[in-house]
């Protein structure tokens, strides 16, 4: 297979974060990890490595934590966190702790290095957006690598403010800490941004980044595109509460990309190339993280001790929220005991309500091209955002019927009106990205508690309080922001720790 030559840029720049050098196992080309900015900046044929690096960079494995399998991993700590994705057992628990409530509030925990990894990809792209426009060459491809290191910075952004600050309050003066907004190279520690100061810049790095993109044509779903951006800018207006242009973004970012047929919705969530996919990793057979990836965490058929002592489960209470005759209800098996589905290894457990959802590519191959952003996420943002809209709730329904017709042939156009139609979008919205790492975020933005179902059994569909610790949590409060890390503290003291 024809390898990319790409460059991880290893100037260290930002919040004093220490970038950890890639594996050179990780790199398709050598030795292309060490490069100055000034040696990658001297040609269009440098840049583009250098945006190929950060596309690379994220799926790597970082800091040598097992739970790091890149930002697929930070995406599986917030499913964790939230209502919908079950722990059976604690054994091979990486994640345990972070269901549990107990790594994102530990400034000294692996979970809060996450906190670094973001800004290290933050580095590595501001080295790209402060250097392009004095390379020679022609301006479509600057703009277009400029554009797409705009959006990781818009995105890594947002992932960060979402998470080490208290949540966006629509219509509210946002005046709160946020996190430092990284646009320079610099050594110097910076202060926290004020929450609403961040998003005012992701906008702006989101609006440079789409007329940049405009007419660029990527070369798998592992760049980002135009539609991309959009997509991004879409999410970001979700949580603001900008309802308009969230409805406008996430439409105009749908345009182009068709629904999956009900034979790829069983090929496992893992293929790049799947037509609802609008940013997927492409992640070829030397590139594998082995048992740090996701799918060697999520899937049922990697021959892993975490699968086959650990596979993870929805909750009956989501499950029995989908029709019968909706596809994805063959994601799951609640008879999974009785009916010795899916397929696990010989050696492997099953438990009731176990996902097939996302498999790898074997069992003995961890790989998976993760769905980063995906179309379907689009028409349920639309549709939110239309139905909290005045008198643009039939147009919501218009949108969800779009959707939801195409998993379920039975669907009929929705006739709840007001707060039980958001519900209805907000339950498709939980059924549809379910294990993509939106479920603990959305219930910040929206204000909401946490609010487990529990029995006293493993394997029913439900959480085990011992297992979980944490099954009821009131919306608001200090334990839904994350704690950053205490050697970043140490390291910059211009930089505040979230309250204990």
């Amino acid at each position: 297979m024809k390898k990319i030559r790409v460059y991880i840029l290893a100037l260290v720049v930002g919040l004093l974060v220490l970038p950890t050098s890639c594996n050179k196992d990780y790199l398709e080309t050598r030795p292309t990890d060490q490069l100055a900015a000034g040696d990658v900046f001297n040609s269009l044929t440098g840049a583009w490595g250098a945006i190929n690096g950060v596309h690379r960079s994220v799926y790597i494995q970082y800091n040598s934590v097992q739970a790091h399998g890149g930002f697929p991993g930070l995406y599986l700590f917030i499913d964790f966190l939230g209502t919908d994705l079950v722990f059976n057992t604690t054994a091979n628990g990486w994640y345990l702790n972070g269901y549990k409530w107990v790594d994102h509030r530990n400034e000294r925990s692996n979970t809060v290095l996450y906190w670094n990894n973001l800004y290290r990809l933050i580095s590595n792209v501001n080295q790209i957006i402060n250097n392009i426009d004095n390379i020679s060459g022609p301006e479509a491809e600057k703009k277009a690598i400029k554009g797409q290191a705009q959006t990781y910075r818009a995105w890594a952004h947002f992932m960060l403010v979402q998470l080490w600050a208290d949540r966006f309050v629509p219509g509210g003066q946002n005046s709160h800490a946020g996190v430092p907004y990284m646009e320079e190279i610099t050594f110097i520690g910076k202060e926290r941004n004020s929450v609403a100061d961040v998003y005012l810049k992701i906008n702006a790095d989101l609006t440079a980044a789409i007329t940049n993109l405009d007419g660029y044509n990527r070369a798998n779903k592992s760049h980002i595109n135009k539609s991309v951006a959009q997509a991004v800018q879409a999410q970001v207006a979700l949580v603001q509460g900008n309802w308009n242009l969230a409805a406008t973004a996430a439409n105009a970012a749908r345009q182009g990309y068709s629904f999956m047929s009900t034979a790829q919705h069983q090929d496992g969530y893992n293929q790049q190339n799947n037509p609802e996919n609008l940013w997927a990793h492409y992640v070829q057979e030397d590139q594998t993280l082995y048992f740090y990836s996701y799918y060697a965490q999520m899937s049922h058929n990697f021959n892993s001790t975490i699968i086959r002592q650990s596979p993870k489960s929805i909750t009956k209470q989501l499950y029995d929220m989908i029709s019968a005759t909706d596809v994805r209800k063959t994601f799951w098996y609640p008879n999974a005991v009785a009916d010795k589905q899916p397929f696990v290894q010989s050696n492997g457990v099953r438990f009731n309500y176990m996902n097939s959802k996302f498999k790898s590519v074997s069992t003995s191959d961890s790989r998976g091209d993760f769905p980063m952003l995906r179309v379907a996420e689009m028409y349920l943002i639309e549709a939110e955002a239309l139905a909290r809209q005045a008198g643009k709730e039939e147009l919501a329904k218009d949108v969800l019927f779009l959707l939801a017709k195409n998993r379920d042939p039975q669907y009929v156009r929705s006739t709840k009106t007001g707060a039980a139609f958001i519900e209805e979008i907000l339950v498709q919205r939980r059924v549809e990205l379910w294990g993509e790492g939106r479920n603990w975020t959305d219930l910040k933005r929206l204000n909401l508690p946490l609010v487990r179902p529990t029995a006293a059994n493993a394997g029913m569909g439900f959480h085990v309080e011992s297992f979980a610790t944490v099954v009821n949590v009131p919306a608001g409060g200090n334990i839904w922001t994350w704690m950053i890390p205490r050697a970043e503290i140490d390291a910059n003291p211009n930089l505040q720790q979230n309250p204990a």
